[in-house]
């Protein structure tokens, strides 16, 4: 998994050029991605701290809209995390770190949609037992969006929107709610998202309008507030 990580490498791609991140000696706080990326291959545990710090909410987030478990999400997570210090010496900034770390993201979640439609059952059985058991903290995606409009006062209504958001989400099929959850909720690039799920952009741009056209009827009653 060095460099770009692609779902279905492409022997006829060129190869794309590398980013020049020179060092430049400012806080971890002031540096690019790429440079934190860097300096965490070289063994910097603050560098890659400064990594978590910037982008586990976000990567937490997309990853718990599309599986719709918390305990799932929490734990693909950390393997998202752990895949780039397993990594470190063999990235190459040839993209965006943010395009590099969701496709990391991207394909565990691909990973766990194919094991759920392996067990099914066993899942469904798994699912409803954690939100009995962790009913006092249920998670609450649009606790964490850093969006104004999902900014809501009333724990109760944002209780009830997110779990409409989420059943939602769950009707699309898998290539939409991806497309548009990168681009509607992580507010990733469509250029940034064609490379993430390896298709064309205006694929992309095409799954992204069709899940807003099957969304808009499901969530017509929340429409004031997404």
């Amino acid at each position: 998994m060095a460099g770009q990580i692609e779902r279905f490498p492409d022997s006829k791609r060129p190869a794309p050029a590398l980013r020049v991140i020179p060092k430049t000696g400012e806080p971890l706080r002031d540096q690019c991605d790429e440079a934190l990326m860097l300096e965490h291959a070289e063994g910097n545990e603050a560098a890659f701290e400064e990594l978590v710090r910037r982008h586990q909410r976000g990567v937490l987030n997309y990853i718990y809209r599309l599986v719709n478990n918390r305990q799932t999400a929490d734990e693909l997570t950390q393997e998202v995390f752990l895949a780039l210090v397993k990594n470190a010496k063999r990235y190459q900034p040839t993209a965006k770190f943010t395009t590099y770390l969701y496709t990391i993201a991207s394909n565990l979640v691909s990973k766990e949609w194919l094991r759920r439609k392996r067990r099914p059952m066993l899942l469904s059985l798994s699912s409803r037992f954690s939100r009995h058991n962790n009913e006092q903290e249920e998670y609450c995606p649009l606790d964490h969006v850093g969006d104004a409009r999902a900014n809501l006062t009333e724990s109760v209504q944002r209780q009830e929107i997110s779990e409409a958001v989420n059943k939602a989400l769950g009707q699309l099929p898998e290539h939409q709610r991806e497309a548009f959850v990168l681009r509607r909720f992580s507010d990733v690039p469509y250029e940034e998202i064609a490379q993430i799920v390896n298709a064309p952009v205006g694929t992309v741009k095409s799954r992204v309008v069709r899940a807003e056209r099957a969304l808009r009827p499901l969530l017509a009653h929340f429409r004031e507030y997404i």
